[in-house]
């Protein structure tokens, strides 16, 4: 039993960032499994409903999607192929592997994927966090995760005892055999990553769940309640620069002129200059060596703003507009029998009106990018990796594999931290401003 589930491992260390994760292969997901350190490092495909995903079956069949690792140390690692920003996705996935798993909830922790399609939404087809989407469409997948995971730890410790897998169990992050025998998920995670993985797994009745459904604690409660949580916007590198937007005050207006006179008198301003923003709009960009003189320079610019040309947004008249399109025929979301209506006693219409809001989350939008002539690191609470990754290397004249997109905690988002328009050649003129400056860009919103 020592010669397979010896204890003598390194220490497991995370994923390193920086890496392109795209186009790994199901031997390179395992050679870089063993790169990590010793363990079981799990990935699955699991394939999508949409058509989306189905288009992306075709190419990925050999792909995980997501993972865990369980170390040494019993410490169980769950890649979380969502955004956190606040709506406890960070928790409830490691859950439903910790669940399945038998694990006890103390040995679990949560890493947030980096942007590649081997994270991609199983329905969607995508790499998302949306449409309150999250368990409906991982809850299974996650679950069969813990379940492949608790066969092959199962598988291992019965051939080390010489024992039916029918007579062992998992429970509080161990194996539980017959006549006492016992052994730690840490133990045998090694041995266990050496096995194949199960082909289909039997998930645990609902009847016996011990944790979904019951009380329990976040994963990032305490570190939020005593702000050690670290967010996109405290990530920092060395010598970084930080650069802020002066914006038009409606979406698609133009620069039309602009002085920065005050702007540049500013102690460690380093550049001031114009950029394409959202929508065909500009705006104008300063770039310093820390955010405080950014941001006096950008309040000092005097920017006059053409928008001639623009729609000016009215809330009356959206009302108008939205009340006619409700009348409008459009997409059925439901097809429903709602026959029995026409017998109701009683019918009550109500209308509900809300005002034009803006999505302004806590954390203002933010990111810090590293770029080299071979490569461009990116790190940045987002909703929509899919997007963002070709968006930055279009902007960078890099090719897609070059990009890495390391996903941060975001401090809410109510849906602005996803922006299909970000991939866009409009991006292409502001990036490569900076470049041509020799500025590294931190680019806050």
């Amino acid at each position: 039993m020592r010669n397979e589930c010896g204890r003598n491992w390194p220490k497991l260390h995370p994923t390193p960032n920086g890496r392109a994760v795209d186009e790994i292969s199901r031997r390179g997901f395992l050679k870089a499994a063993s790169v990590v350190g010793s363990g079981l490092v799990l990935g699955f495909f699991v394939p999508g409903g949409s058509k989306m995903a189905q288009a992306a079956d075709k190419e990925k069949k050999i792909t995980p999607n997501a993972f865990l690792r369980i170390a040494p140390d019993d410490t169980i690692t769950v890649v979380v192929n969502r955004l956190e920003f606040g709506q406890g996705v960070a928790t409830s996935l490691p859950m439903l592997i910790a669940e399945e798993l038998g694990a006890d909830w103390a040995q679990m922790r949560a890493e947030l994927a980096p942007g590649g399609a081997i994270f991609n939404d199983p329905a969607f087809g995508i790499q998302i966090t949306g449409a309150s989407a999250t368990m409906k469409n991982s809850y299974t997948q996650y679950r069969e995760i813990g379940a492949a995971a608790r066969a092959m730890l199962i598988a291992c410790a019965a051939r080390s005892w010489q024992v039916p897998e029918s007579d062992c169990h998992t429970e509080h992050g161990r194996v539980i055999g017959p006549s006492g025998l016992s052994a730690s998920f840490g133990s045998l995670a090694d041995a266990a990553m050496r096995l194949p993985a199960p082909d289909s797994v039997v998930l645990k009745n609902p009847a016996h769940f011990t944790l979904i459904g019951q009380p329990t604690p976040r994963m990032d409660s305490r570190a939020k309640s005593n702000g050690t949580q670290s967010f996109g916007i405290d990530f920092k590198l060395p010598n970084t620069k930080v650069a802020l937007v002066s914006r038009a005050p409606v979406f698609g207006a133009t620069v039309a002129s602009f002085d920065a006179t005050r702007a540049l008198a500013i102690p460690g301003v380093l550049a001031v200059f114009k950029v394409a923003t959202d929508r065909g709009g500009s705006g104008v960009a300063v770039v310093a060596e820390g955010f405080w003189p950014a941001k006096q320079a950008r309040d000092a610019l005097d920017v006059k703003w053409n928008t001639g040309n623009v729609d000016k947004v009215d809330s009356g008249r959206q009302l108008i507009d939205y009340k006619a399109l409700a009348k409008a025929p459009g997409m059925v979301a439901k097809d429903a029998d709602v026959s029995a209506l026409a017998e109701a006693a009683k019918k009550i219409t109500a209308e509900y009106e809300f005002p034009y809001l803006a999505h302004a989350p806590m954390e203002p939008l933010n990111c810090v990018v590293e770029l080299t002539d071979t490569s461009v690191n990116v790190w940045a609470g987002t909703q929509l990796q899919t997007f963002d990754r070709p968006a930055i290397a279009e902007a960078s004249g890099l090719k897609p594999e070059q990009i890495s997109l390391n996903t941060m905690f975001a401090g809410g988002s109510f849906g602005r931290r996803a922006a299909p328009t970000a991939y866009s050649s409009d991006r292409e003129h502001c990036f490569h401003t900076m470049v041509n400056s020799g500025l590294v860009w931190a680019a806050g919103h």
